[in-house]
């Protein structure tokens, strides 16, 4: 197979079991094989493998030789671990942004929130709008904080901890959060960075509560 559409497929492979570890259908644990891959993808092994290896890299997958790789399993501790950064560093981003927003910027904000509040108002059958959204609005702080290597490692973190949100989110939470958003804007909007950090510090606190709520009622967790 060339070079290039080889690589193409790898790029496609990964990306769709990114997403069903992500969306929960590939679940922790879960084993899947070569062969299962091949027919699954109609292709050959060689860009399986490559797939398989950059997903191992990203932390999804834990490759056993001849047996395949199992979707990994994520521990209190790593959880702990990640929001611990997750909430110094989206703080971080929001306190360097706030002097660089635009009132576009702002606009934008505004109108991401109330797209979640819109969504939201579909219960459950919202998540796999929700979550986009969400992540939009976090982003934004992100690439506006002037910082390049803080955006990344952000983006890293979240990408880690992105399937487990989809399973913890509730209904019940959804309002807690929009109203943390509605918090984080107004501020900004005020020029009151080390306000504004310090409601994202707070959201993100809630949002690891909430996820560690859900994970220790989980069998086996």
């Amino acid at each position: 197979m060339p070079k290039g559409p080889r690589l193409g497929l790898k790029y496609v492979i990964s990306r769709k079991l990114r997403d069903e570890i992500i969306s929960g259908k590939l679940l922790p644990g879960e084993r899947i094989t070569e062969t299962w891959l091949t027919e699954k993808f109609k292709c050959s092994r060689g860009p399986i493998r490559e797939a398989l290896n950059q997903l191992e890299s990203e932390g999804f997958l834990r490759l056993q030789p001849n047996q395949g790789a199992l979707v990994t399993k994520i521990s209190s501790k790593d959880v702990e671990d990640f929001y611990a950064l997750l909430e110094l560093l989206e703080s971080k981003a929001v306190e360097w942004a706030t002097p660089r927003l635009q009132p576009e910027d702002i606009k934008n904000l505004k109108g991401i929130n109330e797209e979640i509040r819109k969504v939201s108002q579909n219960g459950m059958k919202c998540i796999e709008e929700w979550i986009p959204l969400n992540l939009s609005f976090h982003r934004l702080f992100r690439e506006r904080c002037g910082n390049d290597k803080l955006n990344e490692l952000i983006e890293e973190i979240r990408m880690r901890i992105t399937r487990y949100r989809y399973a913890s989110l509730v209904v019940s939470s959804f309002g807690e959060y929009i109203q943390d958003h509605d918090k984080i804007i107004q501020l900004v909007e005020k020029q009151d960075a080390s306000g504004a950090a310090k409601a994202m510090e707070e959201h993100i606190l809630r949002a690891k509560g909430i996820l560690m709520d859900f994970l220790f009622r989980l069998p086996g967790f």
